[in-house]
């Protein structure tokens, strides 16, 4: 009876053994803090400013990740060898482990969250600095060319009118183009800066021969003088569809050119013969 009594108690404490692990497997341990992944072998990236998350993110992330300038993001490692580690790479279709992301987000005054899980096979991490500096490289190939022009274009003088014209129109201008996968969609409005030889102003139109006199500048003194101009581009952009972001990138053209100032001179003019 005994030996009876004491192998049943051993198959069950066997039993029981055997079935922790099996528990242990069933509830994932996903772990809430970000700060669990924070060492150097399991932060892939980070940075602040915004992110461009791919398409299979739910859009009102997308939009408030990529919108937030002064947030900051990570993506850590998503699957950890060991027995302990929850892992979904196979559900999100993510053909390697390595490849497979936490995103991390933290709004402004606000604490660490996980935002989704992505794929890096095919997405290749983008910030919102990224966009802007392929528009900066880019954008004078789609923004008509400055073409300055001055009137009188020779025999200027003091005391009289110079008028001016950039070449261009006071207009939207929109295009779209590929960048890093993605498909952006860009939106300027030109502005610009005069100088006429020292003196600046600003200006919302692109100016034009008499009798448009929106751009004119009268010189008082006489000699070589230096007329440029910078069209400053504004605009905002969008990705995939998403909400519009601000370009916070300076987008300039800049020229100039030479003009002679002659001196007006006093004539007497004689009303007759004999009046003078």
């Amino acid at each position: 009876m005994k030996h009876r009594i004491r192998l049943t108690l051993v198959l069950f404490m066997s039993v029981g053994a055997l079935l922790l692990p099996c528990l242990g497997s069933v509830t994932p341990q996903a772990a809430a803090n970000p700060d669990v992944f924070a060492n150097p072998e399991q932060v892939r990236y980070e940075g602040s400013g915004g992110l461009v998350l791919p398409s299979s993110v739910e859009r009102g992330m997308r939009n408030e990740v990529v919108s937030c300038r002064g947030c900051n993001w990570k993506l850590t490692v998503a699957c950890v060898p060991g027995p302990e580690n929850y892992c979904d790479a196979g559900i999100r279709a993510c053909p390697g482990l390595i490849d497979h992301m936490r995103v991390w987000f933290k709004p402004l005054n606000g604490e660490w969250k996980e935002v989704d899980r992505i794929c890096l096979t095919d997405y290749e991490v983008t910030t919102v600095n990224d966009l802007e500096d392929r528009i900066s490289e880019n954008f004078a190939r789609y923004v008509p060319e400055q073409s300055v022009r001055c009137w009188p274009g020779q025999g200027a003088i003091t005391n009289l009118p110079l008028i001016c014209e950039s070449g261009q129109v006071q207009k939207v201008v929109s295009w779209r183009i590929p960048i890093a996968g993605f498909s952006v969609e860009i939106s300027t409005m030109p502005s610009w800066i005069w100088n006429f030889d020292g003196t600046h102003f600003f200006s919302g139109s692109a100016g034009g021969p008499f009798p448009d006199m929106d751009i004119s500048y009268t010189f008082v003194t006489s000699g070589r003088k230096k007329v440029s101009v910078t069209t400053r581009w504004s605009g905002v952009f969008s990705i995939d569809s998403l909400d519009t972001v601000p370009i916070e990138r300076e987008l300039i053209q800049s020229s100039s050119i030479p003009v002679t100032v002659g001196q007006a001179k006093a004539r007497l003019r004689c009303p007759g013969v004999g009046h003078c």
